[in-house]
C-alpha cells in the first residue's frame, strides 16, 4: 500500500510559480538615464541651430545603439509636442469658470506683441510720469516708498516690482497683462485668482514656459500681489487675507487711485478723445 501511494504521488503534476517580469538592473537604468540626458542636450542644440539631429553621429559619439536612440527620440519628440500644444493655450477648469472675467476689452492680437515692452517704450498705455502721480503713490504708501520713488522715479519704481520677482523674459508680459486687466476691472473687488486666470488665457505660452503648472503661477502671483503690489500702492486689499486665501488667490483686490493716475490703456484714451470731440 505504501508503494502504491508513492506511485500515485509521482503522477501529481507540479504547478510552476508565475513568471515574474525581469527587473531592470541598475546598470540598465543608468544607461537609460544617460541616453535621455545626452539625447535631450543634443536635440536642444540641434533645434537652437535649426538643423536636424544627426543620429548616426550621436550614436558614434556616445556609444548608444541606433535602435535605442530611435525609440528614445520618438518618445521625447512626442512629449515635447504635447508640452508645446499645452503651452499654446490655456483651458480654464470647470472649478475656475466662476472666476473668469467677462465684459472687459481684450487686447487685439496685433497689440499683444507690445506686451513685452517696458513702460518707457510702451505702445499699450498712456503713462503719466508726473509729480502728481508720485505724490499719489507717496500718499497711499504713507511715505514708506519715498526713498525708492526719489531714487528710481515712478516708472522704474513700478517696473522693479515685477523685475525683482519674475524672470526677465516674462516680467514685462506679466506686468502689462495685469495692468491692462486691472485698468478695465479694477473699479470692483475681484479675486486675485481671476486676474491670474485671465493672464494665463492671454499669454499661456510665455507664462507656462516659466511656471510648470498653472496652479504654481496662480499661487506665486497671488503672493506677489499681497506682498508687493498691495504694499506699493498698485492695488488695495479689502481685508487681510489668510495664508490659505493667498495660496489659492482667493482674496479680493481693487485698483487704487494712484494706479489710475499712472496709466491708462491707449484704446481707452482714444475713446475718451473721440467722445470729447463729439461733445464740443
Amino acid at each position: 500500500m505504501q508503494k502504491e501511494r508513492s506511485k500515485d504521488k509521482q503522477k501529481v503534476k507540479k504547478i510552476s510559480p508565475p513568471t515574474m517580469p525581469k527587473k531592470s538592473s541598475s546598470k540598465e537604468n543608468f544607461q537609460e538615464f544617460s541616453l535621455t540626458v545626452h539625447l535631450a542636450l543634443a536635440l536642444q542644440k540641434a533645434r537652437s541651430e535649426n538643423i536636424p539631429l544627426d543620429k548616426e553621429a550621436f550614436c558614434e559619439n556616445h556609444g548608444f545603439a541606433m535602435e535605442d536612440v530611435e525609440v528614445a527620440l520618438e518618445q521625447m519628440l512626442a512629449t515635447m509636442e504635447k508640452v508645446d500644444r499645452e503651452r499654446q493655450s490655456y483651458e480654464t477648469s470647470l472649478e475656475d469658470k466662476k472666476y473668469e472675467l467677462t465684459g472687459w476689452r481684450l487686447p487685439p492680437e496685433e497689440m499683444k506683441l507690445h506686451f513685452q515692452s517696458d513702460l518707457e517704450e510702451t505702445a499699450i498705455f498712456e503713462v503719466f510720469d508726473t509729480p502728481k502721480t508720485v505724490e499719489q503713490f507717496s500718499k497711499i504708501t504713507g511715505g514708506s516708498s519715498d526713498d525708492e520713488l526719489r531714487k528710481y522715479g515712478i516708472v522704474d519704481f513700478v517696473e522693479n516690482l515685477f523685475h525683482d520677482t519674475f524672470d526677465e523674459d516674462v516680467a514685462f508680459i506679466i506686468m502689462n497683462a495685469f495692468f491692462w486687466i486691472l485698468s478695465y476691472n479694477g473699479d470692483r473687488w475681484l479675486p486675485v485668482r481671476s486676474y491670474a486666470i485671465e493672464m494665463l488665457k492671454l499669454f499661456p505660452n510665455a507664462i507656462k514656459q516659466n511656471f510648470f503648472e498653472d496652479t504654481i503661477f496662480i499661487e506665486e502671483f497671488s503672493s506677489f500681489t499681497k506682498r508687493r503690489l498691495a504694499t506699493r500702492g498698485i492695488c488695495s486689499l479689502k481685508a487681510r487675507p489668510t495664508s490659505e486665501e493667498v495660496k489659492n488667490g482667493l482674496f479680493v483686490i481693487k485698483a487704487t487711485d494712484a494706479f489710475y493716475s499712472l496709466l491708462k490703456p491707449l484704446d481707452s484714451v482714444r475713446e475718451d478723445l473721440e467722445e470729447y470731440f463729439l461733445d464740443i
